[in-house]
């Protein structure tokens, strides 16, 4: 479970989202940084290529496994702290690097495990709640 995270990487830097879609289960789930839900892995690769081909056409894509919970047999979350640099605006300017964390809710199926839910966080530097 562990190379999900690393190969959900590569397949972003190498910005080849049929790699990408191909972690994720047939009926995943993805919800975004800006909050769009996508409902199967069509829809999440369809969405990343659109976004490999615009803003996100240059971007590199850095992270690690923050922490791994696992919540039963064959089911495990990933928390995977990521950064993110060479994005742009939706008018093509350079942006700048973002950072945030993923996360991942892995199934095992017989051909490995795959991303059943995903969800991804900007962190807002100086957007922290006050502690209880």
């Amino acid at each position: 479970m562990e190379d999900v995270p690393a190969a959900f990487i590569l397949a972003w830097n190498r910005h080849d989202m049929a790699a990408l879609a191909a972690l994720f289960a047939e009926d995943a789930d993805f919800v975004n940084v800006v909050g769009a839900w996508w409902r199967s892995r069509a829809e999440i690769g369809a969405a990343h290529v659109a976004t490999h081909a615009t803003i996100f056409k240059e971007s590199r894509l850095e992270g690690e496994v923050a922490e791994i919970t696992r919540l039963g047999p064959g089911v495990a979350a990933l928390h995977v702290a990521w950064t993110l640099d060479g994005l742009r605006g939706p008018d093509g300017t350079p942006a700048e690097p973002r950072q945030g964390i993923l996360l991942l809710v892995l199934t095992e199926a017989t051909d490995g495990w795959r991303i059943r839910i995903a969800q991804n966080t900007d962190i807002v530097p100086g957007a922290l709640a006050p502690p209880p």
